[in-house]
């Protein structure tokens, strides 16, 4: 039957994209929230069509780093496949992977190593038709020094002939101010060097989201949309402090045309968790349209 709630979650036009994090359609992990689902990770992607979602975030995280199909041959055709069977794509890799191995501190032989895992991921998105990844610049990766910023923008200065080649786009996501986070992204000096915004991080720090996000707007690649309490954890969306409406009437006026990617919290019921997700934020882009 066609209920209200199928009907918040069927692609309309005027949106942009909406992708969901790898492993939020999945039973999740006893001790934390967001992991790579090496069992489940096919099943995904035919949720994600039902629930009409328009791509999947795929992660790559240092634990078990092997066994992540996306770092061999056959593994990545068996994405590619899977991604065929089901419909899904995958629009992006959230390359958790180096908040362990990090480009920034350590010795100068350690970021070296990292950096060439770096490039190899730029080819391994490429071949599995993705265009950007998401790299984490925060809790134990964050750039918390002048000394720190120095030696990650090196590092990633090292892969943008890398990312050129391959088309792909490398997304930043840091827990500071707007201002001083475009700074960042500005001083490695490349254009496949962009934004990719959290809202419930940016939340937590005590950021108004709808006026955080003004000084990264020309670099904006993506947007994870999360909420969470000021100072305080993850919530279902829309019951949160994080400032939606001003967020998207912020993004709908400045024309924005990258992604959206769910990173909502669930709990026993994934695919009920997204489908509501989905229709929070279907629900408020009207509202930041007619805001605009």
């Amino acid at each position: 039957m066609f209920t209200e709630k199928t009907r918040a979650t069927q692609p309309r036009p005027g949106y942009p994209r909406i992708g969901v994090m790898q492993g939020r359609l999945s039973p999740r992990p006893a001790d934390r929230l967001q992991a790579f689902p090496h069992e489940t990770w096919p099943d995904e992607l035919a949720i994600a069509k039902r629930v009409g979602l328009d791509f999947v975030e795929w992660i790559y995280e240092a634990p078990r780093a092997r066994e992540n199909p996306l770092a061999s041959e056959a593994g990545r055709r068996a994405i590619v496949a899977a991604c065929a069977a089901s419909g899904t794509p995958i629009g992006s890799v959230c390359a958790d992977y180096f908040m362990v191995r990090k480009l920034a501190g350590g010795s100068c032989e350690e970021r070296a190593e990292n950096v060439s895992v770096l490039a190899e991921l730029i080819r391994w998105t490429r071949e599995i038709g993705a265009s950007r990844i998401l790299l984490p610049l925060l809790e134990t990766s964050a750039l918390s020094t002048p000394a720190l910023v120095l030696e990650a923008s090196d590092s990633l200065r090292q892969v943008t002939r890398v990312l050129e080649y391959y088309d792909v786009t490398l997304g930043l996501e840091m827990e500071i101010a707007g201002p001083e986070y475009a700074a960042v992204v500005r001083g490695v000096g490349h254009g496949r060097v962009r934004a990719y915004y959290d809202t419930g991080n940016s939340t937590a720090q005590g950021f108004d989201v709808g006026q955080d996000i003004s000084d990264l707007l020309p670099l904006l690649t993506a947007v994870h949309l999360k909420d969470r309490r000021t100072h305080g954890s993850s919530v279902p969306l829309g019951s949160g402090d994080t400032n939606f409406a001003g967020l998207f009437a912020r993004l709908r006026e400045s024309g924005f045309a990258g992604d959206f990617l769910l990173q909502h919290y669930f709990d026993d019921d994934p695919e009920g968790a997204a489908r509501e997700a989905l229709g929070v934020v279907r629900g408020l882009w009207p509202a930041a349209e007619a805001a605009a």
